[in-house]
């Protein structure tokens, strides 16, 4: 869930900080790194695409599609694909747990696959899920799959864990699919949309030169109406013990609809807050596009570029502020689905 994100970024900030705006900020702007915008590179997640300064590089990402778990390592050979394989297998041949079936490896449209069923209580198989694994490597890389189901669920996760390995390929992440699907870190699953499935991804960004910037693009494929970005920002900030400091402290910049890409238009809100940190001020600049409840072609995407990170111990903003929503707009200028 993506509730309370604007909320720990801001309090995190407000943390380390302790302070309140520094009174002569245009000098230290002055001083600080500006963010290259003349170079940059493609990016995916899920069924959108973006451009980021070239040298953004991943940090971290997270995948759920339909009820399944993915992660992926490039650069893996056929040795990986047989070692994992053997530490799952093993993993349900301890004596503790039970391996229900183990289909054997095969190969798929050039891909080698590997799926095993299992319970994590041999002597009560009955109770509890029934979790299921699924191996694929192609091309160097690396898919590792894994899920869960109850009974009731049992022939839909069989299903889909086959049409998954089926439809899972590896990519190049500077790589931009032709086809509707799913794309993530290292992969891509063909998906032409026609049946929802739940999906969710939250991709990290930063920069060696400027340790408190972080960009984080997130999309979901919604099961159930959620608040808005508004709404919920404001709604948690004031569960929040800290609400009157964090209101005192911070200033919102922008606040309020906003439609992005005139070649391709979405619409959506945005929420730009100015935070104080030591010796001036960050900004967190989130833009979000609600989406359609339960289509898979019309995902939420959200959109943050946060220069006010404490994530590395850094407790002054790298960029200067102006650079901050230069590269907040470059990116939602170039977001569109593909």
């Amino acid at each position: 869930m993506r509730k309370l994100f604007a909320v720990l970024l801001v309090s995190s900030t407000l943390g380390i900080s302790g302070c309140g705006y520094a009174a002569n900020n245009k000098e230290i702007e002055a001083g600080k790194t500006m963010i290259d915008l003349n170079n940059m590179q493609n990016w995916c997640v899920g069924r959108y695409t973006f451009k980021l300064p070239k040298d953004a590089k991943m940090i971290d990402e997270i995948i759920n599609y339909d009820s399944f778990k993915i992660e992926s390592k490039a650069k893996a050979t056929r040795a990986d694909f047989d070692n994992a394989v053997a530490s799952g297998i093993g993993n349900y041949s301890d004596g503790f747990k039970l391996l229900l079936e183990d289909m054997p490896v095969k190969q798929i449209n050039n891909k080698v696959v590997k799926i095993f069923w299992g319970k994590l209580s041999k002597n009560r198989p009955t109770l509890g899920t029934t979790q299921v694994f699924a191996y694929v490597l192609d091309r160097g890389t690396l898919f590792l799959i894994n899920g869960s189901y109850s009974e009731k669920f049992k022939q839909e996760s069989r299903d889909g864990v086959q049409s998954l390995v089926d439809n899972i390929y590896a990519r190049n992440n500077s790589k931009i699919p032709t086809e509707q699907g799913i794309c993530f870190k290292n992969g891509f699953i063909k998906d032409d949309g026609k049946d929802y499935k739940f999906t969710k991804q939250k991709i990290g960004f930063n920069f060696a030169t400027a340790p408190s910037v972080i960009i984080t693009a997130e999309t979901e494929a919604m099961h159930t109406p959620e608040d808005d970005l508004i709404t919920r920002t404001e709604k948690n900030l004031k569960q929040s013990p800290n609400y009157s400091r964090i209101k005192n402290q911070t200033k919102d910049i922008r606040k309020g609809t906003k439609t992005i890409n005139q070649t391709a238009p979405i619409n959506g809100l945005e929420l730009v807050t100015q935070v104080p940190m030591e010796g001036g001020t960050g900004i967190i600049a989130t833009w979000e596009h609600a989406g359609t409840v339960k289509s898979a072609l019309d995902p939420l995407v959200s959109i943050t570029v946060d220069t006010a990170s404490t994530a590395n111990y850094v407790k002054t903003s790298s960029i200067p502020n102006h650079n901050t929503l230069q590269i907040y707009e470059a990116i939602l200028n170039s977001l569109k689905k593909f």
